[in-house]
């Protein structure tokens, strides 16, 4: 950024000297005007006037007369030869001033208008990040801007939109939804902006999809029935609810809507399985299982610790049997769902370099966490399988201990 405004400066210091220069230049003594020419042509009018009167065409009495008229047209004409000798020579400071105060004004109000003055930012300016994006504090700026841009221009879906979807990525799901609701105000048949909707209404409400997100879900399935992100907030909901069938229904509409070598079809076909109930409805194509793929069903033991709350999350994953203890694959349900049935494979990785089929053998684990978050604590309850290979198919894992002293170490943010 320096670097232009050094340039742009450079090229308005250019243009006003060539402007200025003539303006201030000091006027030189004006030269006598080269009259010679002149003097001989009035010359020759009083010679021919003289020729005049001795041929008789002109009277005596009139010579004087006529030799004063050409007398006064030589003075007037030397006058107007003085005068447009000296006339350029006269110096303009204040139009030279004028210019100065004016021209780099206006360049730098006119580049601020119809420029683009925040492509200027480069990753050495203060404020950025290395990859040169701009920082945290500046795209809050960007943000508020746009905010106060919109109260004057009330009507912008698209500008609301922005704004929504820009809360939402600074995790601000109140502002989120106040945004939203103005832009489906705007928009009531957009079925995609009533399912965004939705999501930030769930996660202002804590992820509880049953309570105002759910009128913003049905109201995007009668606008869309084929809506993507509506039909899984949908499933989502009716599993929250323990219906499992509807779940299941959604899911399958969901899945053969989508493109099946995707991760997201994969996904979905993951929570189909994991459901337990029939794999698909009559005349739907089935569901395929990766080979590398674990199944197996999670219950709770007879004799426990402690009582589980059915809202308590429940993570099943599988561990390498020897080496790290990160895990290949990693899902989560509720306590209220137990029993219920489970895939894992290399959709559900943590990392692309760290899958399930590169495994050897594998330990499966399930763990109910009383905080809800992915790192073990004290008090959690936990069961686990023997070493198997992967692509071992309905194990049963009871959850019947309680995590000890070495709980498994699983990273936060697996989902």
């Amino acid at each position: 950024m320096t670097v232009f405004w050094l340039l742009a400066a450079a090229l308005i210091a250019f243009t006003m000297a060539g402007l200025l220069r003539p303006l201030l230049r000091a006027g030189r003594a004006p030269q006598q005007p080269q009259s010679d020419g002149t003097a001989d042509l009035y010359r020759g009018q009083l010679d021919e006037l003289e020729a005049d009167v001795r041929a008789g065409v002109l009277a005596p009495e009139h010579r004087g007369q006529a030799r004063d008229e050409v007398g006064r047209r030589l003075l007037d004409d030397a006058g107007s030869l003085d005068a447009a000798a000296s006339a350029p020579n006269r110096p303009s400071p204040l139009l030279a001033a004028a210019l100065l105060a004016l021209l780099p004004s206006a360049a730098i109000v006119l580049y601020l208008h119809l420029g683009n003055p925040i492509a200027l930012w480069e990753a050495s300016d203060p404020g950025h990040g290395h990859d040169g994006a701009p920082s945290a504090a500046q795209i809050e700026g960007m943000v508020n801007q746009l905010a106060q841009r919109l109260r004057s221009e009330p009507d912008d879906l698209e500008g609301w939109v922005m704004l929504a979807r820009s809360y939402a990525a600074l995790e601000r799901p109140g502002d989120a939804a106040m945004a939203y609701a103005k832009a489906v105000a705007l928009a009531p048949d957009e079925a995609s902006l009533r399912a965004d909707y939705a999501d930030v209404l769930a996660s202002v409400e804590g992820g509880v999809l049953n309570g105002l997100a759910f009128a913003q879900i049905q109201r995007a399935l009668a606008l869309d029935p084929d809506q993507p992100k509506a039909l899984a907030l949908s499933a989502s909901a009716a599993m929250e609810r323990g219906d499992t069938q509807e779940a299941l229904r959604q899911w399958q509409h969901l899945h053969r809507l989508l493109p099946p070598d995707s991760q997201t079809a994969a996904r979905v076909a993951a929570n189909i399985a994991q459901i337990g109930g029939p794999a698909a409805p009559a005349g739907a194509a089935p569901q395929q299982v990766a080979p590398e793929a674990v199944t197996g069903r999670v219950s709770l033991g007879s004799k426990l610790p402690r009582t589980p709350a059915a809202s308590e999350t429940v993570f099943i994953y599988a561990r390498a049997a020897e080496g790290p203890r990160i895990p290949l694959a990693v899902t989560k349900r509720r306590v209220s769902d137990l029993p219920f049935n489970f895939v894992l494979d290399d959709s559900l990785a943590m990392r692309p370099d760290h899958r399930l089929s590169g495994a050897t053998r594998v330990i499966v684990e399930a763990r109910i966490s009383q905080s809800g978050q992915a790192t073990p604590s004290e008090g959690d309850l936990i069961g686990s399988s023997g070493p198997v290979s992967p692509g071992a198919r309905d194990l049963g894992i009871v959850i019947d201990s309680v995590v000890g002293a070495r709980p498994t170490q699983l990273p936060s943010g697996s989902r």
